[in-house]
């Protein structure tokens, strides 16, 4: 018995050993590949080995995984099977809505070949700072496109503009084609065309720029007959405000202040002239104040009375006048020769 034992363990070891070298025997054959080659002298390949194999040019690997030598049941197999096609660019189907291409008629295209690109109203195609409507397109030799071929949705983000003060939404969310945000500008700065809103558009924000520098006013401008209270300066900023004063005896019409905005100053204002009773003019017309008071100078708006130096009035002129603005209307009297 115990030698018929020994006899049943050394076929069984037998047996074992030949199966273990039947299952280290899988090799691989050196394959053919068509529009491929597999550089080198090696005919056979052991379990494992990774094939390192080139495509033509104008092709590509269908896998991009490495193929490696494989126990496929109990046959040896390169996994995945190594095979190379040409290279093709392809556009996305079905297209966003509203998109075209041309051509219209296929979808995979060789290198060198032209796509034009177009897209729907809200859609625009965006490489880089470009963005436009319609774009062409070329397949390269790697089989990806010169420009990525497909259409998004026309939308703006955060605007880039240091002279914001606020924004009135959150600044990362995305803002699509018409849509609106109100928004502050900084100190000395305005917003552009005295806009109160910025509009998402396909050229970004607008208006562009969003803020504008406000300018400066020079030196404020003269006044005839009158002259600033105060020094004045070379610069002004915006919203800074000067005071007016006429010369003696001239009145003040208007309010007395000119105010620098958006770089030009505002307010209108002039000096009414004073009237001067000359007493020549007064003797020729026969005429004296009624009043040791009066001063010849008035200013305008005043009223003075005359009265006859003799005899009596004569026409229409009333002897109660206003000066107005310089010109004051003097009565007249007849002498009286008796």
């Amino acid at each position: 018995m115990h030698v018929i034992t020994s006899s049943c363990f050394l076929l069984l070891w037998m047996h074992t050993l030949t199966s273990v070298k039947s299952q280290a025997a899988v090799n691989c054959r050196n394959p053919v590949i068509e529009d491929g080659v597999v550089p080198g002298n090696v005919n056979e390949y052991n379990e494992n080995d990774v094939l390192s194999y080139t495509c033509n040019p104008g092709y590509k690997r269908v896998q991009e995984r490495d193929s490696r030598c494989t126990n496929s049941g109990g046959r040896s197999a390169w996994i995945p099977t190594p095979a190379c096609e040409a290279i093709k660019c392809e556009l996305m189907l079905p297209p966003v809505i509203g998109t075209i291409y041309e051509p219209s008629y296929r979808n995979r295209f060789s290198p060198g070949e032209k796509v034009r690109v177009t897209c729907g109203d809200r859609y625009w195609i965006s490489e880089g700072r470009s963005r436009s409507r319609s774009a062409e397109t070329t397949c390269k030799e790697d089989g990806q496109w010169t420009i990525r071929p497909v259409c998004q949705e026309v939308a703006c983000s955060r605007p880039r503009d240091r002279y914001l003060l606020h924004w009135g939404d959150s600044w990362f969310q995305q803002k699509k084609l018409g849509d609106t945000v109100r928004y502050g500008c900084r100190s000395g700065y305005r917003r552009t065309d005295r806009a109160t809103r910025a509009t998402c558009t396909r050229d970004g924000w607008e208006p562009n720029p969003l803020c504008q520098e406000i300018p400066l006013c020079g030196r404020p401008p003269a006044l005839e007959d009158g002259d600033v209270k105060n020094t004045t300066k070379e610069r002004y900023n915006h919203s800074e405000t000067i005071e007016y004063m006429c010369q003696s005896y001239y009145t003040m019409e208007g309010e007395p202040y000119r105010t620098c905005y958006n770089g030009k100053w505002t307010g209108q204002m002039r000096c009414l002239n004073p009237c001067v009773a000359n007493e020549d003019e007064m003797r020729q017309h026969n005429i004296t104040f009624k009043s040791n008071d009066y001063n010849k100078y008035l200013v305008h708006d005043e009223i003075i009375e005359f009265k006859c130096a003799n005899g009596l009035p004569v026409g229409k002129v009333a002897m109660r006048q206003r000066c107005n603005s310089g010109v004051i209307v003097l009565p007249t009297c007849r002498e009286d020769l008796s």
